[in-house]
C-alpha cells in the first residue's frame, strides 16, 4: 500500500452543516486538509494509508474515496 493517499471524503446529511467539526475531527486522525466543499458535504485532502481506518470511524463519515491517477503522458515508457 503507498504511503499517502488522496482522499475524498464524502460527510452524511446529518453533518453537513457541521462540515468544519468534521474536518477538525479528520485533522486530527492524520488527515492534511487541502479543501472543504461545504456545498457539497466533501472534504478533500491526503492521508496516510496506515490511517484510512482511522478516518471511517470519525462521526459523520458517509464515504472515503480513494484518488484515482491517470497518466496521460505522451512518449514514456512503454509497458513492459
Amino acid at each position: 500500500m503507498p504511503g499517502i493517499v488522496g482522499i475524498s471524503v464524502t460527510v452524511d446529511a446529518d453533518h453537513v452543516e457541521g462540515i468544519d467539526v468534521v474536518g477538525v475531527a479528520l485533522a486530527e486522525e492524520g488527515m492534511r486538509i487541502d479543501a472543504v466543499h461545504r456545498t457539497i458535504g466533501i472534504i478533500s485532502g491526503s492521508v496516510p494509508a496506515s490511517r484510512l481506518t482511522a478516518l471511517e470511524a470519525v462521526p459523520g463519515i458517509l464515504a472515503i474515496e480513494l484518488e484515482q491517477h491517470v497518466d496521460i503522458r505522451r512518449g514514456g515508457p512503454e509497458p513492459g
